[in-house]
């Protein structure tokens, strides 16, 4: 369920052998289509804003992966981290600058093709050998500047609220949409506004305040805050 057939992938890695490999991995999966790969530097900056991949598949130092994430121009690609390094500090600090996937280089083909499928629909995809160690600390999402969850969510109107509730949830742009009787484009535009004013790099980030937040209060919360109650039939 993605906003448009065929995923468009750039792979930047500084070993031409790694970028074959996936290349050739991913060149199985009809769907997805690689369109440029590169070596780390200036000319990858370039290229993702003249081709302006859904998803860069890269391995790279964070400085790095806060310029692809924050591009001048062209909409922000979803980042996700392609790395032989399984430190949590490597994986913390991928996602503070912005990456919204993390993988391990020796990852399966299957989980590869779902890692690009998830973030190009929004979406956020750990490794399974890391997604442990991101639940057990759940603190590397400082509020911004210090404010309280509260004051920062203070700061969403009413849908923007039901929105996050949805990333939280881990709802597709279009699922959003079709819970909330809008367009994907609208939602896409709420994501924007989100992250704007919680100033946060990506949705991974959104969710988590979220869950701080008690915005999504437990596993059985299933409607969205704000979503007006039925109405109830009185028999007189």
């Amino acid at each position: 369920m993605y906003e448009f057939s065929t995923v468009e992938v750039m792979l930047v890695d500084n070993e031409d052998l790694v970028r074959r490999g996936f290349r050739q991995a991913l060149a199985e999966a009809s769907d997805i289509t690689v369109v440029a790969d590169t070596r780390v530097g200036e000319t990858a900056c370039r290229m993702v804003e003249q081709r302006r991949p859904q998803v860069v598949l890269l391995d790279a130092e964070y400085e790095f992966i806060q310029k692809l994430a924050r591009p001048a121009q062209a909409p922000a690609p979803g980042i996700i981290v392609l790395t032989s390094i399984g430190l949590d500090s490597h994986l913390f600090g991928s996602l503070k600058a912005g990456a919204s996937g993390f993988l391990l280089k020796s990852a399966s083909q299957e989980e590869l093709t779902s890692a690009v499928r998830a973030v190009a629909r929004g979406a956020a995809f750990i490794c399974p050998t890391m997604t442990r160690r991101l639940i057990d600390r759940f603190e590397i999402l400082p509020p911004p500047h210090e404010r309280s969850h509260a004051a920062a969510l203070a700061a969403l109107s009413g849908r923007e609220r039901q929105v996050l509730w949805g990333i939280a949830m881990g709802r597709s742009n279009q699922e959003i949409a079709h819970e909330l009787h809008v367009s994907p484009a609208t939602v896409k535009s709420h994501v924007s506004r989100i992250l704007a004013k919680l100033e946060l790099p990506n949705r991974m980030h959104a969710a988590l305040m979220a869950q701080r937040s008690g915005l999504v209060q437990s596993p059985r919360t299933t409607e969205p805050p704000g979503r007006p109650a039925p109405a109830v039939r009185r028999a007189w």
